[in-house]
């Protein structure tokens, strides 16, 4: 196998890593951050779960997770309203398919994700932000929606899916645990959007950034 790594299939794998594995991510925390600052009913609610499940004495860990329900409700919503990649990565039928209409052999697929996460027929008040929509009766993370596809899905789902959500889970709730995060004065709560190419992301904005634990 060593044989057959190539400087080229090494140089592709550099760049998978970087633009799959770390922008996708970086692009999700920018979203957060903007829409935890325009929404400080929402931050108050994640935060004061994180303060009664982890507390102010040390950071969060993978273990508490399972505990910290909204909060990761309120990550799911971020992805979900925040799609980094909107249309994911280009496939390739391998053979001749019937999808409800007629795809040949060879033939670039897309799934269109934020398609996917904005239709009405799927999520009741589409635009707005509410992380409730993933819990259950209990407050408990539910199943997942099927509409809701932020790693894409089937044999070719992204293959960083169980990497990331436990890092994005801790570097959110760190961030919300240590920092109270604001707009400044006379500042529109509505994010707007921006990127370029494959990605999405929010236009450029300022933040006030204030910490909670020394304070």
């Amino acid at each position: 196998m060593l044989s057959q790594l190539s400087d080229t299939h090494l140089r592709q794998t550099i760049l998978d890593i970087f633009s799959a594995g770390i922008d996708t991510s970086r692009i999700t925390l920018y979203f957060a951050v903007r829409y935890m600052a325009g929404l400080p009913e929402i931050q108050s609610k994640v935060q004061e779960e994180i303060d009664r499940v982890v507390g102010k004495d040390r950071l969060p860990g993978i273990k508490d997770r399972e505990n910290l329900s909204y909060t990761e409700a309120t990550l799911h919503e971020i992805m979900r309203l925040g799609t980094a990649a909107p249309v994911g990565l280009p496939h390739s039928t391998l053979c001749d398919t019937r999808v409800g209409y007629d795809v040949p052999k060879d033939t670039m697929v897309m799934i269109n994700h934020w398609a996917l996460h904005h239709d009405p027929n799927y999520w009741k008040d589409v635009e707005k932000f509410d992380p409730t929509r993933f819990l259950d009766e209990n407050g408990k993370l539910g199943m997942k929606p099927e509409s809701w596809l932020p790693f894409s899905a089937g044999r070719r789902v992204c293959l960083g899916e169980t990497v990331a959500k436990p890092e994005l889970h801790l570097i959110f709730a760190t961030i919300m645990q240590r920092f109270k995060i604001t707009l400044p004065e006379g500042t529109n709560p509505e994010l707007e959007l921006g990127g370029s190419g494959g990605f999405t992301q929010p236009a450029p904005y300022e933040i006030i950034v204030t910490d909670r634990i020394n304070t």
